[in-house]
């Protein structure tokens, strides 16, 4: 294996890490969640805490037993998703934004999926996400979220 290959290896891996912290469900920057005026007040309240890095809030945003699947791995519940959150936190993705593509409601669920971009220094990196919000104990949270990293050329 030569440095090249270590090297975009190392690449990928702090990448999938940095994943953890992107929250596309509730930063969106595409049009309004579909009819429910409480999904929307999540996303900006989510972007206003990514922004602060406030990982509380952040993952308040899950219900109680939410899961997140990314590329490096699957967590459950928000003890989980907070720590793998700290960690993604501490390794300095900037720059994210996300444009939904996808938005429906059924019956008590909201479905949005789409696209992210975000940088790791001046790297320029995207990929794709879903996401199942619900409404628990009277406010949105999210179910379960999924985020992919795009293949190198997409």
């Amino acid at each position: 294996m030569g440095k090249e290959t270590l090297d975009r290896s190392n690449i990928a891996l702090v990448i999938f890490l940095l994943l953890q912290m992107l929250n596309p469900a509730l930063a969106q920057e595409a049009r309004p969640a579909v009819g429910d005026e409480s999904i929307q007040a999540v996303q900006k309240q989510f972007a206003e805490a990514y922004n602060r890095k406030d990982v509380d809030t952040m993952v308040a945003f899950f219900s109680e037993n939410g899961v997140r699947i990314t590329p490096n791995g699957i967590f459950q519940g928000r003890d989980a998703i907070r720590r793998d959150m700290e960690k993604a936190l501490a390794m300095g993705l900037h720059d994210y934004s996300v444009r939904r593509t996808i938005s429906r409601t059924e019956g008590n669920l909201v479905f949005n999926g789409g696209e992210w971009q975000a940088k790791l220094g001046d790297q320029q990196f995207h990929g794709y996400y879903s996401a199942l919000l619900t409404h628990e104990g009277g406010k949105a949270q999210i179910l379960e979220e999924t985020v992919n990293i795009a293949n190198p050329g997409r």
